[in-house]
């Protein structure tokens, strides 16, 4: 069995390589996350995410896609943001806007977090959709709206309003 893995690991993991580093760097991390040892720090979601960021950096979409999606439904502690965030960000990268409405649509069915609400807002943004992100700043501060002081978390809420006067002011609109 394997040492386990800290997130001082996954840490390590981060930054730009060339595709095959990326690809080598994927493959490490499914196979720890094959293999679940009982003290890990991060869950199974988490390394999975992370190896569907290096597929993508790598260049291979479609097996990113498939990573996430296993990240999405692997068992225990999910990954933050929720992984779909990810999906639809690859998604328009790669120049397929509808399958990453349809992804963010089925995220949105889901009553998501507030940081799932912010990560869509910044994966539109980033794909200059700002009329998209707007509506995910939108989901978001309904959230907040409808959760109870000890539901919520300050750092996520800031985080949110400052994503949105970003994309308000982008769009040429005042600050709310």
């Amino acid at each position: 069995m394997r040492e386990p893995l800290t997130y001082d690991d996954l840490e390590a993991t981060e930054g730009h390589r060339s595709p095959d580093a990326h690809r080598t760097l994927a493959e490490s991390l499914l196979e720890w996350a094959s293999v679940v040892h009982p003290d890990d720090e991060p869950s199974t979601a988490e390394l999975l995410a992370e190896a569907g960021w290096h597929l993508d950096l790598a260049g291979d979409t479609d097996a990113a896609i498939a990573v996430f999606r296993r990240a999405a439904e692997a068992e225990g502690r999910p990954a933050v943001p929720d992984t779909r965030c990810s999906i639809a960000a690859v998604l328009l990268a790669s120049g397929r806007p509808d399958e990453a409405r349809a992804v963010a649509d089925e995220l949105r069915r889901t009553r998501p977090g507030v940081t799932d609400c912010t990560a869509m807002a910044e994966v539109f943004e980033t794909a200059d959709d700002l009329v998209q992100a707007a509506r995910w700043t939108a989901i978001g501060l309904a959230r907040v709206e409808l959760a109870t002081d000890d539901e919520l978390d300050t750092g996520e809420v800031e985080q949110l309003l400052h994503t949105r006067s970003r994309i308000r002011t982008a769009q040429g609109l005042p600050p709310d």
